[in-house]
């Protein structure tokens, strides 16, 4: 492998043998990952050098994704390296300074100062001055995609430039959730071009690949591995067989049950907590599930801790509803509902739905009620998931019953709430932003409430939480929250889930704790203590 330089439809062997149409890529749904840009730059053309190289490139396997996809798979690993905002978040849900290296609070929390860093350039050699900065967040506000994704810009009323670096953003009102909203990335639009700061920048595109250069003029410094290529594939397990091939170098999604598989004195596999949940979300819009009783009985029916260990084999963590449980004003003294199958069909019974109740067609015979799950094709563990939920909850006399469409009917169907209930893996964390835009008053708020969950109490603690800077009031209104979200839940919350990246040994890796190794891939370095790879 090494600095092969050259295009990539010519070369190696391990780029072509990816090509074949039998990988087909899928569209993920588009509220899972908030909005992503995407850019396509000329292919940087060279000629291969012979001989023994240092591995300068690396080529990321991506399973179940798509070139074309602006939510997840490559489109994702795209912005991740060319883009950056203001603003970061830590694994604990607090923002850190990025693009703005500080930023203070004036006029009793109505207008927010942010401090620029210096010497930070767009890929086109733009410089990053406040008059650019200024611009860049108007034209991010404009957009209602972001204005859903991130609450707090609704509060926005001016955006000006100021002296030495400066930012100053004006607010109608106190905008708790701000510092954590400007995560959003700035780009420059010209054409179909969106150029970003981050260390890498979009060489080219070929054969369903694409291919990333380091960014030289990067403002941490320019990355030690030279050059990205990310292929994606139809399937992960054909992903983590490339890479067993050695036809790849690292594969950004390993199942559970192929860890232990995968990993060898080639291959190395680091594990973390996403920041995604597994749930069915009900259309508490519709019967049956508009009754606050059958949403609490349904998650009272299933035991989480088997449903990790037999389908996530152990990677996984019971989820007690939509907050991260990282986040630093999480109430771990908060106890879910222990799983409960009597008091489940207890409610079930209080809510009028006994032995043979179901109102439409069941193949329970017997069944208490009947609920069509709407389940994306061709995602092989939100399947096995289905199944295993279908069999727990026949245990209380419910016939959940799944049906699978296309991708693109899925998504179109959830946003238009064409749908009982939908099995999905939802971003949730780290921030209280996600919770609240799929959580809040449908009615009331124009976030990404498709799913119609209406609770007065909730309501007001996520308007609390939009407006409060005490942490102590934070903590309180989360902890409130939970409560509320348990006893009348908007959900069937299931389990949050992690993500097991595998990279050949190839390549020493930086390591931050709890933050997934690519935050950092412009940092990695070749691996001196391994004998290098020959090209010929």
């Amino acid at each position: 492998m090494g600095n092969r330089r050259g295009s990539p439809d010519v070369g190696n062997n391990r780029a072509s043998a990816r090509r074949s149409p039998a990988f087909r890529r899928r569209t993920a749904p588009w509220f899972w990952c908030g909005v992503f840009f995407f850019a396509s730059l000329a292919i940087d053309c060279g000629s291969p050098e012979p001989g023994i190289l240092p591995r300068n490139e690396l080529i990321i396997g991506v399973p179940e994704a798509n070139v074309a996809s602006a939510e997840i798979g490559v489109r994702e690993l795209i912005n991740l390296f060319t883009l950056e905002g203001l603003t970061q978040v830590d694994v604990d849900g607090r923002a850190l300074p990025h693009l703005a290296e500080k930023w203070t609070w004036e006029k009793d929390g109505l207008r927010l100062r942010l401090y620029l860093r210096r010497g930070v350039k767009f890929h086109d050699g733009t410089a990053l001055g406040p008059e650019i900065a200024a611009d860049l967040v108007r034209e991010a506000i404009a957009r209602p995609g972001n204005l859903a994704l991130y609450p707090s810009l609704n509060d926005i009323t001016e955006v000006r430039s100021d002296a030495d670096q400066q930012l100053v953003i004006d607010l109608s009102q106190t905008s708790a959730l701000l510092p954590e909203d400007l995560q959003f990335p700035l780009v420059i639009r010209t054409g179909s071009q969106e150029i970003g700061t981050g260390p890498y920048r979009v060489a080219g595109r070929d054969a369903g690949q694409v291919v990333l250069e380091g960014f030289d003029e990067y403002h941490l410094g320019a990355p030690k591995i030279r050059r990205l290529v990310l292929s994606p594939f139809d399937t992960i397990r054909t992903a983590w067989a490339s890479l067993l091939r050695g036809d790849v170098d690292m594969v950004t999604d390993v199942p559970g049950e192929a860890v232990e598989f995968v990993r060898n004195d080639d291959v190395e596999v680091i594990s973390f907590a996403r920041r995604y949940q597994f749930l069915v979300a009900f259309n508490s819009r519709r019967p049956p599930l508009n009754s606050s009783k059958v949403r609490k009985a349904l998650n009272l029916a299933i035991d989480r801790d088997a449903l990790i260990k037999n389908i996530l084999q152990g990677h996984g963590v019971p989820a007690k509803g939509p907050f991260w449980p990282k986040h630093w004003a999480y109430d771990n003294s908060v106890a879910p509902s222990s799983f409960d199958r009597t008091f489940a069909i207890s409610l079930l019974e209080e809510a009028g739905f006994g032995p043979g109740d179901s109102g439409k067609a069941s193949e329970i015979p017997g069944a208490r009620m009947r609920i069509t799950c709407l389940l994306p094709a061709e995602f092989n563990i939100l399947e096995r998931i289905a199944l295993d939920l279908q069999k727990q909850l026949y245990e209380i006399g419910v016939d959940m019953q799944f049906q699978v469409v296309p991708i693109e009917e899925y998504d179109l169907r959830i946003r238009t709430g064409r749908f009982e209930a939908v099995l999905i893996d939802l971003i949730s964390g780290p921030t209280l932003s996600r919770p609240y835009i799929f959580w809040r008053s449908g009615s009331r708020f124009q976030g990404l409430n498709v799913f119609g969950y209406e609770n007065l109490e909730a309501e007001r603690l996520f308007g609390l939480l939009r407006t409060a800077t005490n942490e102590a009031a934070v903590r309180s209104a989360v902890s409130r929250l939970q409560r509320v979200l348990l006893d009348d839940p908007p959900a069937l919350f299931l389990a949050w889930n992690e993500r097991t990246r595998a990279v050949r040994r190839d390549f020493q890796l930086v390591y931050e704790e709890d933050r997934d190794p690519l935050y950092t891939i412009w940092q990695w370095t070749e691996n001196t203590d391994r004998d290098p790879v020959s090209t010929e």
